[in-house]
């Protein structure tokens, strides 16, 4: 959905009732999902997607268990969600930040909120990084660094006012000349995660677990599923999952789609599912059907300036929208 229609909608979506939307949705079931909060900027993140403040997500919870039973994966698994007088929340968090254990997970155990933590397996322990963190550590560094901006512009030969949108198209398979630049740039990512850890290690992932909460797999390091063909993502996902079995050892088997699930062909949803490869299968898509109990699509929490409440007012109406369209049902 592109910005002005979504903008339209938001507008639309503001004075309306969200338990009117909800009920006349029939949608009883939401998953929204976040991936951090921060009491201070993070140039790995900042310069990517919102981060909440602790206290302004917080004030988003609150908001959210007025209207919404919050709901572990497992119990919406095995449908112990029926019979509720409010619809169920299933609460998810991506990538495995340190964050999430700092401020996050308190908050949620002080409330007795259950949550699932997706982690990629290769960044546990601050042993690497995402490749998008990196491009946004280094618009930091050139927005901070003039001398570095140069130096990047003149590597690509472009002008320095084209620097920061080249930087930002680097994608999956060119993830490589991010550590071209960061030479340039004077900017050592390895450094950055000695002294300032961006990922949980794996003490706090068991001391997570031990609270109560529950971990999934996101993949091996955050790769672009739509570079992958369908044997190599059958791979990833059950690497992934049964890592996670074995060094935490967990029983349960979900797996979050890195970006997106979109490009994911439904043969391979459908092995995934029906081999036991993964119990539970989650996607970005917002709030749509796929026909699959098991395969859930999740609304983003960060993506828009917009409080929780109104965040789902607008995933609501656009819902309502689309339904004489038939086009609330996700197609692989």
């Amino acid at each position: 959905m592109n910005e002005g229609i979504r903008n339209t909608i938001s507008s639309m979506a503001r004075p309306m009732k969200l338990e009117r939307l909800i009920s006349w949705s029939g949608q009883k079931n939401i998953f929204p999902f976040y991936h951090t909060v921060s009491p201070e900027p993070l140039p790995h993140i900042s310069h990517l997607y919102r981060v909440l403040k602790p206290a302004e997500f917080e004030e988003d919870l609150d908001k959210l268990l007025l209207f919404f039973e919050p709901l572990s994966l497992g119990d919406y698994l095995e449908n112990r969600g029926g019979g509720r007088t409010k619809p169920n929340m299933v609460l998810t968090f991506d990538d495995g930040l340190k964050e999430c254990y700092d401020f996050i997970a308190p908050l949620l155990k002080k409330k007795g909120v259950p949550a699932t933590f997706f982690l990629n397996n290769k960044f546990i322990d601050n042993r690497g990084l995402f490749y998008r963190y990196k491009a946004s550590l280094l618009i930091h560094q050139l927005r901070n660094d003039c001398r570095s901006k140069e130096k990047v512009a003149a590597f690509l030969k472009i002008s320095e006012e084209q620097v920061e949108t080249s930087v930002r198209m680097i994608g999956w398979d060119q993830r490589a000349l991010l550590e071209a630049l960061a030479v340039e740039a004077e900017l050592d990512f390895a450094g950055y995660l000695r002294s300032r850890p961006v990922y949980m290690n794996s003490n706090e992932v068991e001391d997570i677990l031990e609270w109560g909460f529950d971990i999934g797999a996101h993949s091996s390091d955050h790769v672009d599923f739509t570079s992958l063909d369908a044997s190599e993502m059958n791979q990833q996902v059950k690497a992934s999952v049964e890592d996670l079995q074995k060094r935490f050892g967990v029983h349960t088997a979900y797996f979050s789609f890195p970006f997106t699930s979109d490009g994911v062909p439904g043969e391979v949803i459908d092995s995934l599912l029906e081999e036991g490869t993964a119990s539970a299968l989650l996607g970005t898509a917002g709030l749509k059907r796929t026909g699959k109990w098991s395969y859930i699509q999740r609304i983003p929490m960060e993506k828009y300036e917009m409080p929780a409440l109104e965040t789902l007012k607008a995933e609501y109406l656009s819902y309502l929208l689309k339904m004489p369209l038939g086009r609330n049902r996700l197609r692989q």
